[in-house]
Parts: structure tokens; C-alpha cells; sequence
């Protein structure tokens, strides 16, 4: 039942034309799951939201599931890598939501079909001679499916860091491009948002902390969120994150529940060239989001 109403609503916003291709903002990336969708500055955390931060992130291959209630599933792998001073990345990821009983127009029940997305990236970013900012851009093919209908667009999310004194400044434009094939005669919007980052370490401290500010271009309304670090000597890493989304996910059901609602919380250990992490996120009335990932230095 679950599922049957988020496919519907997900349904819906192709017909009404508000937020199509929603799950080009679904988290597929484990940290992100921890950190309650934050972390765009975290060198080994960001997943490329912020293409400018490639050339902090060290070269490894990383592969993540996360998964959501209802069954609904994600998958991701990405790698990166250097050449002359040029910093690329690539990364592949995947929305499941499940089979589904099919029905013809009479209510007769026929096939079952199955509803996904992929998104395949490319991302480069370049330092400054200086060293006080970078540059980066990712482009990329989403394509969305439902039983045989297809929809495809092309996106592009440019960003940039600034380093300063005071800590670390990241803007960011996410999931700009076009739409060249809907599943509607409607227009298409692409769920676009900007990302305004700043992060900064903690003096005499191993903790990193960030604010996002995230602006979303269809919906016309805001969020914050608030995330941080904590590295241990030994290897293990603490992380954590909330946002100003909670009071939308606040029931009269149960007081736990609305006390770690739109809560993110994770941990990591770095073994050798391997780290492992496990991440969760709470939604109020709606369960768990669960994460497991792999990342391998190379």
C-alpha cells in the first residue's frame, strides 16, 4: 500500500507538471543519508553534488544501496581520477521502485511491470593557478521509465569553492538541463535547486561542521541544513545531520518520532586503503532510510 501511494504521487507530478523526475534529487549515496542530505563540502562524503570538490576527494571507487520503505531501493557506483593537473569523476546510479500489479483500462489485471531511474554523470573540475578557488561542472543522461515509456534528460550542475580564511564557500547549481523526451504533451520541469555551502573546522577539534542552504527553483521555498564531521584517530568517523524540513514531518502519532524526525546519523571505518559506512535518516510518520556503502582508495 505504501508503495502504491508514493508511485501515485510520483505519477501525479508528471500529469500536473510541478516537480517531474523527482528522483533526480533521491539520495543514492549512503553519506548523504547520514548527513540528512548535507555534506555538499565533506572531501569523502559529497557523492560530486558539488563538482568543485573533485579535486579534494582523493581518488577511489565507491559503491552504495540505500535503502527506502516500501521496498523502493537505490544503487550507486562512481570512481574518479587526475591527469595534468585535470580532475574527472563518473558515476552511475539507480532508483528501483519495484514491480507492480498491471491493470488494463477494464480493471483487468495484466503484467506486472516494474518503474525506475538511472543517471549516468560525468564530472570535471579544474583548481585555480592560485589555489584560492575551483571550478567544476557535471553533465549527464537521466532516463526514467515506467513498464516500456521512457522519458530522458539531459543535465548539468555547474559549481565552485572558495577558500578563505574562515572556512570553505560553496555554490552550487543543481539538475539544470533540458528534458528531450517526456512522457506527457505537458512541459516538463526539471526539479532544479541552488546550494549555497559553508563549511569550517573546529579549532583544537577533529570536527568539521556545515550549513547548506538549498533553494528550490519549481517549489519556490527553502531549506537549511546543518551536518558535521568527526574523525577519530583510530579510524572511525562520526556523522550526523538535520534539517528545517522536520516541522514537515511532525504527527500528532508519536512524541519519538517527532523528536528524531528528518534526523541523519552515520558511521564509518577507514581500514588500510578501505572504508566502510553504514547511514540512516529517520522520516517522521514514513520509517527508515538505511545506507550501507564500500570506498576503496586507490
Amino acid at each position: 500500500m505504501i508503495r502504491f501511494i508514493f508511485v501515485s504521487v510520483y505519477l501525479t507530478s508528471f500529469l500536473l507538471a510541478q516537480t517531474s523526475f523527482s528522483g533526480l534529487n533521491t539520495w543514492t549515496h549512503g553519506q548523504t543519508v547520514g548527513l540528512a542530505g548535507g555534506g555538499y563540502l565533506f572531501s569523502t562524503q559529497n557523492e560530486f553534488r558539488n563538482p568543485a570538490m573533485l579535486p579534494e576527494s582523493g581518488r577511489y571507487l565507491k559503491i552504495n544501496l540505500v535503502k527506502y520503505p516500501a521496498d523502493i531501493s537505490a544503487h550507486s557506483i562512481m570512481t574518479n581520477g587526475n591527469k595534468n593537473g585535470h580532475r574527472f569523476g563518473f558515476k552511475l546510479s539507480r532508483l528501483n521502485y519495484g514491480l507492480f500489479k498491471g491493470r488494463d483500462i477494464d480493471n483487468h489485471i495484466t503484467k506486472d511491470y516494474s518503474a525506475g531511474d538511472i543517471h549516468l554523470q560525468a564530472v570535471y573540475a579544474k583548481p585555480s593557478n592560485s589555489g584560492r578557488f575551483v571550478i567544476g561542472a557535471s553533465g549527464g543522461l537521466f532516463i526514467s521509465q515506467i513498464e516500456k515509456v521512457k522519458a530522458n534528460v539531459f543535465t548539468f550542475s555547474p559549481g565552485v569553492i572558495f577558500y578563505s580564511r574562515l572556512g570553505e564557500i560553496g555554490l552550487s547549481f543543481q539538475n539544470y538541463g533540458f528534458v528531450f523526451d517526456s512522457y506527457t504533451d505537458t512541459e516538463d520541469k526539471i526539479p532544479s535547486f541552488i546550494v549555497t555551502s559553508f563549511a569550517r573546522k573546529v579549532p583544537n577539534l577533529p570536527l568539521v561542521l556545515e550549513a547548506d542552504y538549498s533553494y528550490f527553483m519549481v517549489s519556490n521555498n527553502s531549506t537549511f541544513t546543518f551536518s558535521g564531521l568527526l574523525n577519530f584517530k583510530n579510524g572511525l568517523i562520526m556523522k550526523g545531520g538535520v534539517s528545517t524540513k522536520k516541522s514537515d514531518q511532525i504527527t500528532d502519532v508519536s512524541f519519538l518520532r517527532n523528536l528524531f524526525a528528518d534526523m541523519g546519523i552515520g558511521i564509518s571505518y577507514e581500514f588500510e586503503d578501505i572504508l566502510f559506512a553504514i547511514d540512516t535518516y529517520t522520516y517522521g510518520p514514513g520509517g527508515f532510510v538505511i545506507a550501507v556503502g564500500i570506498t576503496v582508495l586507490y
